[in-house]
């Protein structure tokens, strides 16, 4: 299988975006406007620190490119980061949301994948495109490695529609079709 390149779609970030300008601005405009004292610095200081690095990883995220191939996964944004499908030795896939989420009544929330092989550790939310394929790629992996996964993970993969037990074909490729044939 050719690779595949996922990123980040960019109407996913524009409320992280506002949130960091919002934050920012808001800790910026304090800062400037009062007079500095201790409580003053430390809270709003603290609050334009927080907004700045959240900005941070808001960019690296919209510069993320992550590829997919038969040996593995790379991610490069400001860093580049790469683990091969035949080292990986940990998986877990979580679900993060409210209460009312988390018991399907409301709709929101997003699910976290983090990968691990001896030195390195990737992690993928659910905004990025093609997340359910890296998801049923990693799961793929980890069962060839004998890597178990914990009910939490293979619970929330059902929820994608990935049955960590079987061998089945991609998410949106049906069985016995011709595209199933190359996985």
């Amino acid at each position: 299988m050719d690779a595949t390149l996922h990123r980040y779609p960019p109407r996913a970030l524009i409320g992280d975006y506002i949130r960091a300008a919002v934050g920012l601005a808001v800790g910026i405009g304090i800062l400037s406007v009062t007079p500095p004292t201790w409580p003053i610095l430390t809270i709003f200081g603290g609050i334009t620190v927080l907004f700045l690095v959240f900005g941070y990883r808001t960019v690296q995220r919209h510069l993320t490119e992550v590829t997919l191939n038969e040996t593995g996964v790379g991610s490069r944004s400001f860093f580049r980061k790469s683990i091969d499908w035949d080292r990986l030795n940990r998986i877990k896939l979580r679900f993060y949301g409210t209460r009312r989420q988390a018991s399907g009544s409301g709709s929101g929330g997003f699910m976290e994948l983090k990968l691990w092989d001896d030195g390195t550790t990737m992690a993928f939310d659910s905004a990025l495109e093609g997340f359910e394929y890296l998801a049923w790629r990693a799961t793929k992996a980890a069962r060839d490695n004998g890597v178990s996964l914990d009910p939490a993970s293979a619970g929330n993969l059902l929820q994608l529609g990935i049955d960590a037990d079987s061998d089945q074909p991609p998410p949106g490729i049906q069985p016995g079709s011709p595209m199933e044939e190359r996985f």
